[in-house]
């Protein structure tokens, strides 16, 4: 820790006092990055974890790969990073995303995450996971299915409800004390818009906490609109809807950094007017200042569960691309970021 620590002091970063979490913790999100990962370069990223409060790990778990010929399974990567995860006692979410091509529906937008044309398959994969990872009692269905590109259409919340159901029925089937989290939603892309026709498609009932990816960047959480104030707009549909004593898990927060720059300008080159281009990279200072807000709004709120941070480690280094960029810990060379001290126990 010592050594970790005095790599960091010596750059601009500050730590903050004030860091409060959501009553049930905070942990991290790696992405499709920890599917590419060898076991060491895997638990060094956990290592690194360890050093702050995090309790929770959002494992991706890729359908295609695992069952590539339906019945057959190959769990070397699941086992791998499930297996990292309890060796680092950290508390697993599962997000099942992929689909096999035996079982997926054409899309129009990227195959790969589009959707099964049945979701029975789903159902029927979920139980096989749980018979594997029977102490994975926490499951996230699908992730940001409002955006094209992770539903392989047009969004069609009625379409993702289905999924969800089918989902559900199975888990709790297999699983009846398990925790079933509806799918993450991107910002700015119509996610109150979507939980309300999902109510309306039948979604009450079958999850037992809804999630949302609450990115502030670049301006931060005082800047509106931005994924926290959707958060809040949620909160608002699910308790007309009946749902005030389910959570909001924030499967997904945090901002890229830009790797040349200190204090990048904000860009305006976004989606939806919240401003999601490259040039919306901010400084790593400014980084850690917006995790905190938004872990500090969700302790403040009383209706948020565990909050999950995205990512660990800079996937690239490229200085136009920020899905390179939303390491919190390291840069890809293992070089810590702000967020580490400012984390740190």
């Amino acid at each position: 820790m010592a050594i970790f620590l005095a790599s960091i002091l010596v750059g601009p970063a500050k730590a903050r006092a004030d860091v409060v979490a959501p009553a049930d913790g905070y942990g991290f999100s790696q992405g499709a990055a920890q599917l590419f990962l060898n076991g060491a370069d895997l638990n060094r990223e956990l290592d690194a974890v360890s050093q702050t409060k995090g309790e929770w790990l959002r494992v991706m778990v890729d359908w295609s790969s695992i069952e590539s010929t339906k019945g057959t399974y190959d769990w070397t990567i699941p086992d791998r990073v499930i297996g990292a995860a309890r060796a680092h006692n950290l508390k697993v979410l599962s997000i099942v995303l992929t689909t096999p091509t035996w079982a997926r529906r054409g899309g129009a937008f990227g195959a790969t995450y589009a959707p099964p044309s049945d979701p029975a398959t789903l159902g029927a994969f979920m139980k096989a996971f749980i018979n594997r990872y029977p102490d994975v009692t926490h499951h996230e269905i699908w992730n940001e299915p409002n955006l094209p590109i992770f539903w392989g259409a047009l969004a069609n919340p009625a379409e993702y409800t289905a999924l969800l159901r089918g989902a559900y029925t199975a888990i709790k089937e297999a699983q009846p004390s398990s925790t079933v989290v509806a799918a993450g939603l991107s910002p700015a892309a119509g996610a109150v818009d979507f939980v309300t026709r999902m109510y309306a498609a039948g979604a009450k009932g079958y999850f037992d906490a809804a999630a949302m990816h609450p990115y502030v960047f670049p301006k931060g959480i005082n800047s509106t609109p931005n994924g926290w104030t959707e958060t809040q707009q949620i909160r608002s549909v699910m308790v007309a809807n009946g749902d005030a004593v389910k959570k909001i898990w924030l499967t997904e927060m945090g901002a890229p950094t830009n790797p040349g720059t200190a204090n990048p300008p904000a860009g305006s080159s976004g989606i939806g007017g919240f401003g999601f281009g490259a040039g919306d990279m901010v400084s790593q200072q400014e980084q850690a200042n917006q995790i905190v807000d938004v872990l500090g709004a969700a302790a403040q709120s009383g209706y948020c569960g565990p909050a999950f941070i995205y990512s660990v480690r800079d996937w690239g280094t490229s200085p136009d691309n920020r899905e390179d960029n939303f390491g919190a810990l390291l840069t890809n060379d293992w070089q810590p970021k702000a967020t580490a001290l400012v984390l740190a126990k």
